[in-house]
C-alpha cells in the first residue's frame, strides 16, 4: 500500500510540475481581475477589469448565455479600463472574459479571466407608445406616436405584413411626431413601429415599439386628359413676339411621356441666336416645389433647328428640346425622362420664349397643334387657334389685347371642351369656326 501511494504522489507531483510548466510558457502575463458590467443598455454595456502591467494589449470575448461561438474586441489598449459591447441582443444574458497580451506578436498571452455575466435590460430608455397611422392613400401613409420626454430622435422600420425585411426612415428629430412612409404598394397591409433615441449616440436606444398595421387603398387613375394653352404676345403679322406654352394635368393622371408642338404658320428666328444665349424661361410648379429655369440655346444646326436646354438656379441642365422650322411653321418636341412612376401627382408648367416666335406675314388663322403621348401610351390632341392681322391701323390697345373664345355644342348651349364631339368656338374677334378633335 505504501509503494502504491509513493507512485500516485509521484505521478502528481509530476502533473503539477507539468501544468506549471505549460502555465509558465503561455501566461508571462496575468489576465485581469476585478471584472465587473456598468452601463447596461438594451443594445450595449460596459465590461470593466482592473489595471494590468507590462500588457501590451487585451482581447474581450463575449456571448449570449448559452450560445456556442463567441464574438470578439481585439488589440484593446493596454491602457483602457473598460471597453463597451454593442450590437447586442436586449433582454438577454450575456457572459464575457478578457485576457491579456504580453507582446506585440500575440504568442504570450494570459488565461481568460473569471466570466462576468449581465443582462440586457434598463429603465432609462422607455419604448414609444400611442401609434397610429392616418392620411392613408395607395402609395403612402403618416405614421404618428406620442412624444416622450428628453428623447433626442426617432427611428421607424416599416415592412409588409408578413414579411421579413424592413425598411428604415430616420432621424427624425424631437418634436417632430411624425412622418410620411413612402412609395407603398396599392392594396397592400403594411406594419410598422418606431424607436426612440435618449442621447446624441444611440447607447441609450428604446426597444421597437409594439407595431401598428394599416392597408393602402387601390389605386384609381385619372383620365389622361391634360390642359393645354398655346398663346402669343401679340398678333401684328410678320412681328416678333412672345411665345407662351402652357400645360397642366390634374393629380394621378398618367405622365405625359413625349409632346410636339407644330404650327401652321410663323416661324422661329433661329439665326438671330447664337449658342449660350439666353432665349427665355420656365416654371414648374408640382405638389412639392416650384422649379424655376432659364432656357439658353445650346446646339445650333442652321437657321431651322436648335437644341434649348434649361438651366436650374444653379447652373445645371435640368432638360431640354428642339425647336425647329419646318412644313411652314414651326415644331417643338421634347421627351420627358421616365421617373419610374407613371403617375403624376399634379403639376402646372409654363414655357416661354421671348420675341424669338415671328408672326406669319398673312391675315387669318394661325393654329398650333398639340400632340401628346403618356408614358402608358395613351394620346391627346389639342389646337390653339389665334387670328394674325395685317391691317396697319389696328390700334395700339387693339393690338395689346388678347382673343379669347368661348365653346358651344351644337344646340347653343356653353359647354366645356370634349374629344370626339363638334365644338363652337366663338372668339372674341367675331369669327365662329366648328371644330371636332379626334382622340382614340
Amino acid at each position: 500500500m505504501i509503494i502504491i501511494y509513493l507512485c500516485n504522489m509521484k505521478k502528481i507531483i509530476l502533473i503539477m510540475l507539468c501544468s506549471t510548466i505549460y502555465y509558465n510558457s503561455i501566461g508571462q502575463c496575468n489576465p485581469p481581475i476585478n471584472v465587473y458590467s456598468s452601463n447596461i443598455n438594451y443594445y450595449n454595456a460596459d465590461v470593466n477589469w482592473n489595471y494590468q502591467t507590462n500588457i501590451n494589449n487585451y482581447k474581450i470575448r463575449y456571448k449570449l448565455v448559452g450560445a456556442t461561438s463567441w464574438s470578439y474586441k481585439n488589440n484593446i489598449d493596454s491602457l483602457a479600463l473598460t471597453e463597451n459591447l454593442n450590437s447586442l441582443m436586449p433582454q438577454n444574458f450575456y457572459i464575457w472574459q478578457i485576457r491579456s497580451y504580453c507582446d506585440t506578436i500575440g504568442t504570450n498571452y494570459s488565461t481568460w479571466s473569471i466570466a462576468d455575466t449581465f443582462y440586457t435590460n434598463t429603465l432609462n430608455c422607455p419604448s414609444i407608445t400611442g401609434q397610429f397611422t392616418n392620411n392613408i392613400s395607395y402609395n403612402n401613409a403618416t405614421s404618428n406616436w406620442a412624444i416622450n420626454t428628453n428623447v433626442d430622435r426617432y427611428k421607424i422600420r416599416y415592412k409588409i405584413y408578413g414579411s421579413s425585411n424592413w425598411s428604415f426612415l430616420g432621424p427624425i428629430f424631437q418634436p417632430t411626431n411624425n412622418r410620411i412612409i413612402p412609395s407603398l404598394q396599392q392594396n397592400t397591409t403594411y406594419e410598422w413601429e418606431v424607436m426612440a433615441f435618449y442621447d446624441s449616440t444611440s447607447l441609450c436606444a428604446s426597444l421597437w415599439s409594439i407595431p401598428d398595421t394599416f392597408s393602402t387603398a387601390t389605386f384609381i387613375y385619372s383620365a389622361f386628359n391634360p390642359i393645354i394653352t398655346n398663346t402669343i404676345g401679340n398678333t401684328i403679322c410678320n412681328n416678333a413676339t412672345k411665345l407662351t406654352l402652357f400645360a397642366s394635368q390634374s393629380l394621378n393622371e398618367p405622365d405625359i411621356g413625349g409632346s410636339t408642338i407644330t404650327s401652321d404658320g410663323g416661324s422661329f428666328n433661329i439665326q438671330s441666336i447664337s449658342i449660350g444665349d439666353s432665349v427665355g424661361y420656365a416654371i414648374m410648379n408640382t405638389s412639392t416645389q416650384i422649379i424655376s429655369a432659364t432656357l439658353k440655346a445650346g446646339i445650333i444646326t442652321g437657321q431651322n433647328y436648335a437644341i434649348i436646354n434649361s438651366y436650374d438656379s444653379s447652373g445645371v441642365i435640368i432638360g431640354f428640346f428642339a425647336i425647329e422650322n419646318t412644313n411652314g411653321g414651326i415644331k417643338i418636341s421634347s421627351t420627358s425622362p421616365n421617373d419610374g412612376n407613371d403617375y403624376t401627382s399634379g403639376f402646372t408648367s409654363e414655357v416661354n420664349f421671348n420675341n424669338l416666335f415671328i408672326n406669319p406675314n398673312i391675315n387669318g388663322p394661325l393654329n398650333f397643334y398639340t400632340d401628346i403621348q403618356s408614358e402608358l401610351n395613351h394620346q391627346f390632341n389639342d389646337t390653339a387657334t389665334v387670328i394674325i392681322n395685317c391691317t396697319s391701323s389696328i390700334s395700339e390697345d387693339s393690338q395689346k389685347n388678347k382673343i379669347s373664345f368661348e365653346i358651344y355644342d351644337l344646340l347653343g348651349r356653353k359647354t366645356k371642351f370634349k374629344d370626339n364631339t363638334i365644338l363652337i368656338y366663338k372668339y372674341s374677334n367675331g369669327e365662329i369656326r366648328k371644330i371636332i378633335t379626334l382622340k382614340k
